[in-house]
């Protein structure tokens, strides 16, 4: 009668090591997938590395072709150039043409947006 008492006590050892096994093996598993604290990167900053203010500014100009310490005039009818130019509408026969230019508006849009908000006029 001792044989089947050992072989539950074995079975319950075993159990036991098993469920700690496939729990250390879960929180390995998620300890792995896991970011740094403070390292969490929003998805438009995963693409493209992060430009500084001014960098950025000196981008945004140029997208306009504008001059450093234009005026906000000067914006404005850039924008307004560049985005009769670069409407999609104005190629609805050509959609390859059509999907760049759409493209270029939307990188106009946020340029000229990014300046005004830097700038902060209104």
């Amino acid at each position: 009668m001792s044989e089947p008492k050992s072989n539950t006590l074995n079975c319950r050892v075993m159990r036991i090591i098993l469920i700690g096994i496939v729990i250390f093996a879960i929180i390995l598993f998620f300890l792995f997938l896991r970011q740094p604290i403070g390292k969490k990167q929003r998805e438009d900053e995963k693409r493209a590395p992060k430009e500084k203010g001014t960098e950025k500014i000196g981008h945004c100009i140029e997208i306009l072709g504008l001059n450093q310490g234009a005026s906000k005039e000067e914006l404005e009818q850039a924008y307004r150039d560049l985005a009769n130019v670069w409407h999609p509408d104005r190629f609805t026969n050509n959609p390859r043409l059509q999907q760049k230019a759409e493209e270029k508006l939307k990188e106009i849009n946020a340029a000229y947006e990014y300046i005004r908000s830097f700038y902060r006029w209104k």
